[in-house]
């Protein structure tokens, strides 16, 4: 019972994350829906053994929260910005453990790349053109949250698996949810998400086949040797680099909290902290290293640190595919969050835990399948098939 609502709850909360807007203003009754739903998922996923341990993995954010909000109020941060500064963490640490202990993780996996095919589907139909300069943000900033970095790591999980099912009809789905999510990167001119995006394919491909990437770099250096001319052309229409006012609006976001920082390296300004930039008090800066060192101070990021690679480790055990797709995209994803503010964004931070639960649910099950494979192999004498996805429950 406890699998069935965590499930639904989930799921309801995946599909709401399309209604919910990226730049909220106070607590609308969607967004408390949501919430709601996210704590029954979290709470009820708790229920599996697995969920707890990952929740347990997790107690250095607390101590690191409960840290950061005593120094906040020491500093005289603002309280109700401390309650904002900490609720992405507690909304990551609830969709971990929903997808931990949720019953069908791949179900979760493939309606997570719906949302954010949905999410480029929109962000594409609401482009004023196609012509240079003409970005889908203009009317649809939710895109920037960065959805299709998330969409392209599950495509490639799922696709995984429908190599082994030998089914011709889901790659061809799979390659049209990869196109337009690739469009969707493209078309909204966000240069850190390209950035990011191209940096977890080159990831992801040199932990499966270095070869495959010494080969792509050649081919590379070769294409900009080539068109140099007009790839200089590109980045100018294209990737704005002639715009350079936001560049440096970003540089003195970065500059004021490492400023903070230095100030107070051991603990950081605390939860709550404000900065004055431009004229302007944020509570944010487009950058998370920078960002965390400001608020947290060196003790708050190694307590925020270990939990991630302790979890980065628990991959260890999962195909060495699907294990290069994780780690790319979460170099990719964190290469993204280094130039933007998306690591603020509510439901975003949400679904990278439930994705992350579900997904060392789906690998622990696959794991097993085929140890039990092997051993039965083992014993009947005969030997054990090759290296394939396991179907998992339907």
């Amino acid at each position: 019972m406890a699998k069935l609502l965590t499930a639904c709850a989930a799921l309801v909360a995946l599909a709401m994350t399309l209604a919910l807007p990226i730049y909220p203003e106070g607590l609308t009754p969607t967004i408390a829906a949501f919430f709601g739903l996210a704590a029954i998922a979290g709470v009820f996923g708790l229920g599996d053994r697995r969920a707890r341990y990952e929740v347990a993995i997790m107690a250095p954010w607390v101590a690191a929260l409960v840290l950061g909000a005593l120094v906040g109020s020491v500093r005289q941060g603002e309280s109700q910005q401390a309650v904002e500064d900490a609720l992405p963490y507690l909304l990551f640490i609830l969709g971990l453990s929903a997808g931990r202990g949720i019953g069908n993780p791949r179900l979760v996996l493939r309606v997570g790349l719906w949302v954010c095919v949905a999410d480029a589907v929109i962000s594409l139909a609401l482009i004023d053109g196609f012509s240079a300069g003409v970005r889908s943000t203009f009317n649809y900033f939710k895109i920037t949250a960065g959805l299709p970095l998330v969409g392209l790591y599950l495509s490639a999980v799922l696709r995984h698996q429908a190599a082994a099912e030998r089914r011709p009809w889901v790659w061809s789905l799979h390659a049209t949810a990869v196109a337009i999510l690739v469009a969707g990167i493209v078309l909204s001119v966000t240069r850190g998400m390209l950035i990011g995006w191209l940096l977890g394919v080159v990831v992801a491909a040199q932990l499966r086949k270095p070869s495959h990437v010494l080969l792509g770099a050649t081919v590379v250096l070769l294409g900009l040797l080539v068109w140099s001319t007009a790839l200089t052309e590109l980045g100018t229409e294209y990737l704005r680099f002639g715009q350079e006012s936001t560049i440096e609006g970003r540089f003195r976001e970065v500059e004021v909290a490492i400023d903070g920082f230095v100030s107070a390296p051991m603990f950081g300004q605390g939860l709550g902290a404000l900065a004055d930039i431009d004229g302007f008090q944020k509570a944010f800066v487009h950058n998370l290293v920078a960002y965390h060192l400001w608020k947290f101070g060196l003790v708050g990021c190694t307590l925020l640190a270990a939990p991630l690679v302790a979890i980065a480790r628990e991959l260890r055990t999962a195909p060495r595919a699907l294990r290069s797709y994780a780690l790319g995209a979460a170099t990719g994803i964190l290469g993204y969050l280094v130039t933007c503010a998306a690591y603020k964004t509510y439901y975003l931070v949400w679904i990278y835990g439930l994705m992350v639960g579900a997904s060392l649910t789906w690998f622990d099950e696959i794991a097993r399948a085929r140890a039990a494979a092997r051993a039965a192999a083992t014993t009947t004498g005969s030997r054990p098939a090759p290296e394939t996805p396991w179907n998992g429950p339907n």
